[in-house]
């Protein structure tokens, strides 16, 4: 072989070198493209599913009690901001044994769920969750978190430190991430990896 022939053989493997650097970026990119876009749908979903479970129920425990129908009129009849959250009587659904299902906006305060593949790698319960669900085929694991907080019309994005008519719910869904590269890259992971949804819902007197 002569010195013409083996740099075309070299060029020729450069070339295959940077051809599969390339192919395997593509992939890359791809995957996390895909991965992407099936947390964004699957995210959309869950929060809608909490927020709408939410809207479904009534403003506050005081409006269905039937003791103290002054509620239409008297602010203080509503329950305490530090008191919102459901009681050791009620769970999300009345999954847990002697429960009932929760029934006003605030008891979804302080919800955390889990959704989680049939794998037994994630056989274990999540520290702090309120229940996990099974979903078979799902890739990755999805938290839900949901808080409830008192807002005022005028400034939706401030919580309220006192009653109002107005109550925000704030769903969180997230997925764990792999904490690898720098810190900058995992936080992107984490930002790129985590969906906030709000809505407010008002009682009109």
């Amino acid at each position: 072989m002569n010195l013409g022939q083996m740099l075309i053989v070299v060029c020729a493997m450069t070339l295959l070198g940077l051809l599969s650097l390339r192919t395997n970026s593509s992939i890359i990119q791809a995957n996390q493209v895909q991965n992407n876009s099936e947390f964004g749908v699957t995210a959309v979903s869950l929060a809608t599913s909490i927020v709408e479970e939410a809207m479904g129920t009534m403003f506050d425990s005081s409006v269905g009690d039937t003791v103290s129908p002054e509620v239409d009129t008297s602010i203080s009849k509503l329950t305490a901001p530090g008191s919102l959250g459901h009681s050791g009587a009620e769970s999300f659904r009345g999954t847990k044994p002697g429960t009932s299902d929760f029934n006003d906006f605030d008891d979804f305060h302080n919800l955390f769920l889990v959704y989680k593949s049939d794998h037994p790698r994630d056989t274990a319960k999540t520290t702090g969750s309120d229940y996990e669900f099974i979903v078979p085929g799902i890739r990755s694991k999805y938290y839900v978190r949901a808080k409830v907080t008192y807002v005022n019309i005028s400034n939706l994005n401030s919580t309220s430190s006192v009653r109002t008519w107005h109550k925000k719910i704030v769903v969180t869904v997230s997925t764990p991430y792999p904490k690898i590269g720098t810190t900058a890259q995992q936080i992107q992971d984490s930002l790129s990896r985590t969906l906030v949804f709000p809505a407010v819902m008002s009682y009109w007197n």
